[in-house]
């Protein structure tokens, strides 16, 4: 990414789009892209089922009731492919005499990778106490009515997520971990962190809004709201480690990891007989986990900043904080 200076000094440079400009071009991608890749994906669903099959599969996508997990599959992943990872190169091709979505060859130092892992690991016990502080979310009796709708909705998505991980086989695992940690970490960070986080730089002028606002935006397209606050947490600290870091697969790391650590855990507990419901893990965490929890991602993210600014610098001869 690219922290752009276009408004450095607060007019824009002849030649260059206006951040709306440019935003409204990556709507444009996403929903072609949509459209396309999501007619694909039916298309190779039904290719891949037998003929009645097929034919009962989409009629459950018609109808929002899908129930064939490798049905769903193809279509989750073609629709990832469309709506996040496309749009996002093609921006790249689009505007690329302009602007650098997504930087790939920013050197990076051998250890951010190791950091990241950490933070990753010892941030888990953080990200389970917001999920448990959303979980509390209690809107007034006027909004009854958007309650409701945000908990069929949820209810809808943990369905749709049980179909998803109910293969116990390891090429269900195989496949789980394809679809939903390296094509979702992959296509959700070139788009939000590479492309929305890019543009809203130029537009603010300001890292840390543009962080916010692309972290706020990436947990609301979810729809997951009873998950809003780890997600969006999460969202900002994919976007300050490519703030700091600058190589785009440096937040697609942590992405994956995060990822991944639910399907393993999911595929884990399923193997032995135990219930999705066990991946709750906080009610086993003990309070003063959560403080070393904290301490320790801190200590991490500083390294993090120092390796990235300080000895990427020495080592490269490029400033990349």
């Amino acid at each position: 990414m690219t922290e752009h200076h276009v408004f450095r000094d607060g007019t824009r440079q002849p030649g260059e789009n206006h951040p709306i400009t440019s935003l409204v071009l990556l709507l444009a991608l996403v929903f072609a892209g949509a459209i396309v890749f999501g007619v694909l994906s039916v298309f190779i669903g039904l290719a891949v089922t037998n003929s009645s099959a097929g034919v009962s599969n989409l009629e459950g996508l018609l109808t929002g009731n899908i129930s064939n997990a490798n049905f769903l599959k193809i279509i989750q992943a073609g629709s990832s492919i469309g709506m996040f990872v496309f749009p996002a190169l093609m921006m790249g091709v689009v505007e690329r005499h302009r602007y650098k979505y997504l930087d790939f060859k920013t050197p990076v130092n051998p250890q951010l990778w190791f950091i990241i892992i950490g933070i990753m690991f010892f941030s888990a016990p953080i990200f389970e106490q917001a999920i448990k502080l959303n979980e509390r979310l209690v809107l007034p009796e006027a909004l009854s009515g958007l309650e409701n709708w945000m908990q069929d909705k949820e209810a809808e998505l943990e369905r749709i997520t049980r179909i998803f991980l109910s293969d116990t086989t390891y090429w269900g695992l195989f496949a789980n971990l394809l679809v939903v940690a390296v094509i979702a970490a992959i296509g959700e960070e070139f788009l939000f962190r590479g492309c929305v986080q890019g543009i809203l730089m130029r537009w603010f002028r300001n890292p840390h809004l543009a962080i916010w606002v692309t972290a706020i935006v990436f947990s609301a397209i979810h729809l997951q709201f009873y998950g809003f606050l780890p997600r969006m947490l999460l969202g900002a600290l994919f976007g300050y480690l490519l703030l700091w870091g600058k190589n785009i697969w440096l937040p697609v790391l942590a992405h994956f990891i995060n990822n991944a650590t639910a399907v393993i855990s999911a595929f884990y507990l399923q193997r032995h007989g135990r219930s999705l419901d066990d991946m709750d893990f906080g009610e086993q965490i003990p309070w003063y986990l959560y403080f070393v929890s904290f301490v320790l991602t801190a200590v991490l993210l500083s390294q993090y900043v120092k390796t990235a600014t300080e000895k990427n610098t020495r080592l490269h001869g490029k400033k990349l904080g």
